[in-house]
């Protein structure tokens, strides 16, 4: 059984990971 914290922060860490690498793609496109 997979503790509800640790599930929540792997999520959150995966949510924020792809956010910061789109957010590096639409820097260097703008550049």
């Amino acid at each position: 059984m997979i503790p509800l914290i640790s599930y929540v922060g792997f999520l959150t860490l995966f949510l924020v990971g792809t956010l910061v690498i789109y957010l590096g793609l639409v820097k260097i496109r703008l550049i």
